[in-house]
């Protein structure tokens, strides 16, 4: 594989032929990125530090450099803590009527689509924040 969108559609394809999980769990991949890119755009939006962000929410200034490259998997307490410290709030939203169906309702992990990105790169390491 040359780049990264030749990546993308290998990890995409194999997704679909391993079924609703990897799907699931490769959606679940993206939304974690997506969410960390987000954190860090907001914070930086509102003029604020990592270190400005740790004393309002009490979340180690490491953790929330980890969640905001995507490397930690924070969770739930931390997250609020982070998110009311920025003036935002978690809400649940339905998916659009079209990707819904295409979900699988079971919760799934992130260990298949670790697994099919660990067979698309041989085992060489990927930060797909940085990509």
């Amino acid at each position: 594989m040359r780049t990264l969108k030749d990546l993308t559609a290998f990890v995409e394809k194999e997704a679909v032929s391993e079924g609703p999980a990897a799907r699931a769990a490769l959606q679940a991949e993206r939304d974690r990125f997506r969410i960390a890119r987000e954190l860090a755009e907001v914070r930086k939006a509102k003029g604020l530090t990592q270190g400005q962000l740790s004393a309002r929410s009490g979340v180690p200034q490491s953790e929330i450099s980890k969640m905001e490259s995507g490397r930690a998997n924070a969770t739930e307490l931390t997250l609020f803590k982070v998110l009311h410290a920025l003036g935002y709030a978690v809400r649940l939203e339905p998916l659009r009527r079209s990707a819904a169906s295409k979900r699988s309702v079971r919760p799934s992990t992130t260990k298949g689509s670790r697994a099919v990105l660990k067979r698309a790169t041989r085992g060489r390491a990927i930060d797909p924040a940085t990509s």
